[in-house]
């Protein structure tokens, strides 16, 4: 390719459009381990939430937008789940499952954009 060809389609090539799916891509994802995770019965020792009405599993959601990507819930029993009360010790399921993959999502939405940049 020659080097005008490679600057022709720079121009039309839409880099944050292609980062940002693949932020949402690697988001959602994300959100599918988090909701594996919580997809599990009570046992002894809990260190993880359990499934007990499900209703904290279906809570689990993705907002992708502009270069941000956030993995929540919005039940107000995450936050006691994930931070701990004066009586239930904490019992993160958001944080590491982001302190695991956080990394690896974010290489591939730079593989993503360089594949778009190749033309792959």
């Amino acid at each position: 390719m020659k080097l005008s060809d490679f600057a022709a389609y720079l121009s039309h090539l839409d880099v944050r459009a292609v980062a940002r799916a693949a932020m949402a891509a690697q988001a959602e994802a994300m959100a599918e381990q988090v909701r594996g995770e919580l997809d599990h019965a009570k046992s002894a020792n809990e260190t993880f939430p359990a499934r007990e009405t499900g209703a904290l599993l279906a809570s689990i959601c993705v907002y992708a937008e502009d270069d941000v990507a956030v993995i929540g819930s919005l039940s107000d029993v995450a936050v006691y789940q994930e931070f701990g009360t004066a009586h239930v010790p904490p019992r993160p399921f958001l944080a590491p499952v982001a302190a695991a993959g956080g990394e690896a999502a974010a290489h591939a939405v730079g593989a993503a954009v360089a594949d778009a940049v190749r033309g792959v």
